[in-house]
């Protein structure tokens, strides 16, 4: 629309100006004009065009700023989202740290009573034992008693091994950690011959700790002779201790014998 205006503006200016000439020259002016036009023209064009590429550059720089815009859209989402769990982590944990007081409390109170209960329990087996302790007192009216040179574990384990070696099953055993006792059953042997007879025997051992980890020993036998038609009769008091001292040999040997063993194997 501009270079209309122009072209016409043109025209009525040569006309006014030239009213009074030759028509040659006003031709000659229209050829100029006209030429003017045409390149008027021609930069009107080149102006459209580069508006045009204007445009183009304008519409890609709208897309480049929405594209970047959502972008920056999708990382604020992501930075809210993280804060949010952020907070609630925050926030768990200042839960945790405003209830833990009550909790330990709790806890402690729980240990509390747990210890007194524990507590109770020591003083309590520690009476049963010392009632225990102050119960296994037996008689020791006759038998026969050694000062083993060695300590009161070992000494009790043998035993055991021993009565059972010889055939004697432990009727009833009380130990502490520094006595015991120990009753065998009896056990019966039938006479072989009318010449020989047979026996019947039960064992009664005590152990008790002694000075510089020896320990102390008896043992009586309730040692009775059997004849062949049945009659039962005691044993001569030296054959009572005859008895009670092989057992007594028998223990401390397979001490002795252990403890060699136990030195040659360390």
């Amino acid at each position: 629309m501009t270079w209309k205006l122009v072209f016409f503006a043109v025209i009525a200016i040569g006309i006014l100006t030239s009213c009074g000439q030759d028509v040659a020259p006003l031709q000659e002016e229209n050829i100029q004009l006209k030429k003017q036009v045409a390149k008027l023209e021609t930069v009107v064009h080149s102006l459209q065009d580069g508006n045009k590429v204007m445009q183009q550059q304008i519409d890609m720089l709208n897309q480049e700023a929405r594209k970047i815009s959502a972008e920056y859209e999708e990382k604020l989402r992501e930075v809210q989202t993280q804060h949010q769990v952020t907070l609630q982590e925050a926030q768990g944990k200042v839960s945790q740290l405003t209830n833990a007081p009550k909790e330990q409390a709790a806890k402690i109170h729980a240990l509390e009573q747990e210890n007194q209960k524990l507590t109770g329990e020591r003083n309590w087996l520690r009476s049963q034992r010392d009632q225990i302790r102050k119960s296994l007192t037996i008689q020791q009216i006759g038998g026969q008693t050694q000062e083993l040179p060695f300590a009161f574990p070992a000494v009790s384990k043998i035993i055991g091994d021993t009565l059972t070696k010889n055939g004697y099953s432990i009727l009833s055993s009380m130990e502490t950690d520094q006595k015991a006792v120990f009753i065998t059953d009896k056990k019966t042997t039938l006479p072989p011959s009318l010449e020989l007879s047979g026996f019947r025997n039960q064992y009664m051992l005590t152990i008790e700790k002694g000075p510089s980890d020896h320990t102390l020993l008896w043992v009586r036998a309730e040692f009775e002779k059997i004849s062949k038609n049945g009659n039962i009769f005691s044993a001569p008091p030296t054959e009572l201790a005859d008895i009670e001292l092989r057992l007594i040999q028998e223990i401390h040997q397979s001490l002795a014998t252990g403890m060699g063993t136990q030195a040659r194997n360390s």
